[in-house]
């Protein structure tokens, strides 16, 4: 290895001397960022899982679950969810002669799962984990997309329904990017949402604030 004399040094140390306050600033972020991202990894995940799910009715159905995207590792803490690309949801099992629903896969967090017997349509509703998807969708509030699935249809975007504001979520919306047991139960389930945001707890009729939001409005 070269070894840099004292000359060497004040050259250095001269020339960077010369450099604005600004000029300087920047470089060090630079260098920073740089070094995060060597030591901070990422890559792909792709998991799959079993899910109950207890519906309005009181009836507990399993439902199978995907989740594909990407992970980051930060700098001495734990691993977390980066883009997702896409998730899914189908029921393993029907209700005695109900007609279920084709797969649901969408880019978004589904949160509710519910059936209603009188019109035969299923519903899900579905959020998001970045400000980027909410702007793009026009920012809805209530911030949930809800899909509709009547008598085993293909699923179809409509307007977010009433009667599901104030409801309390069903689904797993934080899926583990190191992988799930085989069937993640009711009680497991609502363990783990507790330390959810507010919006993945229950359908919200206002995201936040009336002044405010989870998101900049700027």
């Amino acid at each position: 290895m070269k070894r840099v004399d004292g000359s060497s040094s004040k050259y250095l140390y001269g020339r960077l001397s010369m450099l604005t306050p600004r000029v300087t600033l920047r470089l060090v972020r630079g260098l920073v960022l740089a070094l995060t991202m060597a030591l901070a990894g990422c890559g792909k995940v792709s998991l799959q899982w079993s899910e109950q799910v207890r519906l309005r009715d009181g009836q507990v159905v399993v439902v199978q679950r995907t989740a594909q995207g990407k992970t980051y590792s930060e700098l001495g803490g734990p691993g977390g969810w980066r883009y997702p690309v896409e998730m899914s949801v189908s029921i393993a099992k029907a209700l005695g002669n109900i007609k279920t629903p084709p797969v649901w896969r969408d880019t978004y967090v589904p949160v509710l799962l519910d059936y209603d017997a009188s019109s035969g349509s299923w519903s899900m509703l579905a959020s998001f984990y970045y400000c980027e998807t909410w702007y793009a969708l026009g920012r809805p509030i209530p911030p949930y997309i809800e899909y509709q699935s009547i008598h085993g249809a293909s699923w179809e975007r409509v307007p977010l329904e009433q009667r599901f504001i104030d409801r309390e979520t069903n689904l797993l919306t934080g899926p583990d990017t190191d992988g799930e047991p085989d069937l993640v139960t009711i009680a497991d389930k609502d363990f783990r949402q507790r330390s959810a945001a507010r919006q993945y707890q229950r359908i919200l009729r206002k995201w936040g604030r009336e002044e405010d939001n989870f998101c900049d409005l700027k």
